[in-house]
């Protein structure tokens, strides 16, 4: 995306978006406020209708009276006259009354005072009459308008033939109805089943079609709305409520322009000025570009040249407002300075470049850099004569290309694992002057990013460790020569001890000597079967001597034996045995040993005042043990590396031979176990290992027949 066009969004965000968002809402507050109102007129012409209905049901009621004058089964003989005019006195709304004969002639006439024409009702309604005495069914006539005062004629004929004309009053009804009104321009009226208004309605400034009218009574249902509706030239809108009992509706109006006129307008303004801002917008975006946006993009496209050819072939014109002017000349200049340090650079890392070649060449490792495809990087010398390649070309791939079939095997397993450092020993035959001599290498693999290609690559190094291997294995034959010499003499003092200690009787001031002297011959016995049992376990000649061992008895006895060494250092021994019974089986004598280092490291780790807790348990597969002590910890990145042999950290370089601990693993691992340490510096370790339960002692040896 272009700067400018960038530049234009951002205006357009900040400046005509808040105005979209305005108009959004006034529509939105448009719309709503549409369905209000019509839900209001709706409920205006609905309660109108209703009102309607009330005063004709109400009507209705009061010809009640008219049963007295025709019942057949009266038995006694009623004054009709005097019937009528209580009717009439009680029924205010009965403004005229009148009984005709069969033949239409009037036999009795009853007008209210309350009537301002002088003319008899009855002479508006002789059609009406007439109608309902041959159809024997009651009818209802026009609503009629004298003088201001509007009447709603009836005609009820009785059984005899003869008919009584009726004039109801309805002001009160269309003065209720005509009040009700919403706004300044809100009218309620009442329209027959053309459309037409009822009489003696206020309907100024509601001229309309009837026609138009009774088209929307017809196309709607029992309810329904008016929108645009035109009254006297203006739009209206509102709604309709069709009248039970009689044919006629109650309908709701009120100017479209009080109803949502302003929010139209305002939906109007807010449209033009989005589109005033959006033209003022473009107009200053097109100035800006050409003061600022050109001249950034000709210093981008600049400084983009001038980075894909390390050289500036043309300085950047200066354009735009003096600021702009200003940054352009700066940029110019830090290009050209670069430039000229960029080739004093190149002088120094091709000296520097030289430097390390040198060095690489020298060393007398292997040292081969690949990418993750095989492909060969860079090799010394030394690596290439190790793996018997002629010289670096783009064909050349490890391992594919390596000639020696030792070091094929080594690299072809080890690249062949995803894991980032990878270390392993290889024994090679290589050519000496005709002769061939086997030599034992240490391969070590790290992983690394090319920064380059951005994918991982690794670098490889091939070390000659045959003089170590020949000083490990001498040092070897001289711990298994020394052990061999020590293990009489240390029997025959370790014995002596036991003997004075029953020869001489329990005393406190010999106890503690005899017992601190057994157990320090002990501790050696047991570097010594350390030694011995480690080179067994490297050998594969060591065997299990299995049986059942009971855990709960086994760290019991190793936590009594400790307790001489424990007390003179107010070291606190605790065990934690299993809650019921632990027998399985295993090597007692061989797990007693792993025990006891463990116990051995901690006692002379732990400071005075410290604990030890010993603790055994298990699960369906294992047998676990655990010591755990309140020594100085151990940091995370030595624990690993204390299982292997003569590995101790520095500041115990003086304490054993670092064979204890690899012992312990080797035996663990004899037993299908594992063993770890879970430890925090400062607050002591916990060395845990286990035993699997599928170990079995052997059978019993079959006895010879005799």
């Amino acid at each position: 995306m272009k700067l400018t066009t960038r530049f234009l969004l951002i205006l357009l965000g900040i400046a005509v978006l808040p105005l979209v968002l305005a108009v959004g809402w006034n529509v939105y507050q448009y719309n709503s406020s549409v369905g209000s109102y019509f839900e209001l007129h709706k409920g205006l012409s609905r309660l109108s209708a209703a009102n309607v209905d009330e005063w004709f049901l109400n009507t209705n009621r009061n010809l009640a009276f008219l049963y007295e004058l025709e019942n057949p089964l009266r038995g006694r003989t009623v004054d009709e006259t005097q019937v009528i005019r209580q009717a009439a006195r009680i029924n205010s709304d009965i403004m005229s009354l009148s009984v005709l004969d069969k033949n239409g002639k009037e036999l009795f006439f009853l007008q209210s005072e309350k009537v301002k024409e002088k003319k008899s009702l009855a002479a508006y309604a002789v059609e009406l009459a007439t109608r309902a005495s041959e159809s024997g069914v009651v009818a209802s006539g026009d609503v009629i308008c004298l003088k201001g005062q509007a009447y709603f004629p009836l005609a009820y004929p009785l059984v005899d033939g003869r008919v009584v004309l009726f004039h109801f009053s309805m002001d009160k009804l269309l003065g209720k109805i005509n009040s009700q009104q919403a706004g300044r321009t809100g009218r309620v009226f009442i329209s027959d089943g053309q459309g037409r208004p009822l009489p003696c309605q206020d309907m100024k400034g509601l001229d309309y079609v009837p026609a138009e009218l009774k088209k929307t009574f017809r196309s709607g249902g029992r309810t329904g709305t008016l929108a645009k509706f035109q009254f006297s030239g203006e739009d209206y809108s509102g709604a309709y409520a069709a009248i039970d009992k009689l044919d006629w509706a109650a309908v709701s109006v009120q100017s479209e322009d009080e109803l949502y006129g302003k929010q139209r307008k305002s939906i109007a303004v807010f449209s033009f000025l989005a589109v005033a801002i959006f033209v003022i917008t473009m107009v200053v975006v097109f100035m800006v570009s050409a003061r600022i946006i050109r001249p950034v993009n000709n210093m981008v496209n600049g400084v983009k040249q001038f980075l894909k050819t390390q050289h500036l072939d043309q300085v950047i014109a200066s354009e735009g407002w003096p600021e702009i002017k200003t940054l352009v000349g700066i940029l110019n200049r830090l290009m050209l300075e670069l430039q000229a340090y960029r080739a004093f650079q190149l002088n120094q890392i091709v000296e520097e470049k030289g430097k390390a070649q040198a060095l690489i060449d020298t060393i007398s490792d292997g040292v081969l850099l690949i990418d993750d495809r095989g492909s060969l990087i860079y090799s010394n010398n030394t690596a290439l004569r190790l793996l018997g390649i002629p010289k670096i070309s783009p064909e050349v791939g490890v391992p594919r290309s390596v000639k020696n079939e030792a070091f094929f095997k080594a690299l072809t397993d080890m690249l062949a694992v995803k894991e980032k450092y990878l270390k392993q020993e290889v024994d090679a035959p290589l050519s000496n002057e005709g002769a061939s001599v086997i030599k034992s290498f240490r391969i070590i693999s790290n992983q690394f990013l090319l920064a380059t290609l951005k994918r991982p690559g690794r670098v490889i190094i091939i070390r000659d460790i045959t003089s170590e291997k020949e000083i490990e294995k001498a040092k070897e034959d001289f711990f298994h020569m020394i052990t061999h010499d020590m293990r009489a003499p240390l029997s025959t003092l370790q014995g002596y001890t036991e003997l004075l200690m029953k020869k001489i009787g329990p005393s406190p001031a010999t106890d503690k000597y005899l017992q601190s002297m057994l157990y320090s011959s002990r501790r050696l016995r047991g570097m010594i079967d350390d030694i011995l049992n480690v080179t067994k376990l490297e050998r594969g000649t060591m065997a299990l001597q299995l049986g059942p061992v009971d855990a709960a008895a086994l760290i019991m006895r190793i936590k009594d034996n400790h307790e001489p060494v424990a007390g003179p250092k107010n070291i606190k021994l605790l065990v934690s045995a299993p809650p019921a019974k632990l027998e399985f089986t295993a090597d007692q004598i061989l797990l007693e040993r792993v025990i006891t280092n463990l116990m051995g490291n901690s006692l002379k780790f732990t400071p005075g005042g410290g604990t030890i807790t010993l603790s055994a348990w298990e699960d369906a597969q294992k047998v676990f043990f655990a010591v755990e002590d309140t020594g100085p910890g151990i940091p995370e990145a030595k624990r690993k590396e204390i299982f292997e042999k003569y590995s101790q950290m520095e500041e115990h370089k003086s304490q054993g031979f670092g064979l204890g601990l690899a012992m312990c693993q080797m035996t663990v691992q004899l037993h299908k176990g594992d063993i770890w340490v879970e430890s925090e510096v400062g607050k002591g370790s916990k060395f845990i290992f286990t035993v699997a339960k599928s170990m079995a002692a052997p059978p019993p040896p079959i006895p010879s027949p005799s």
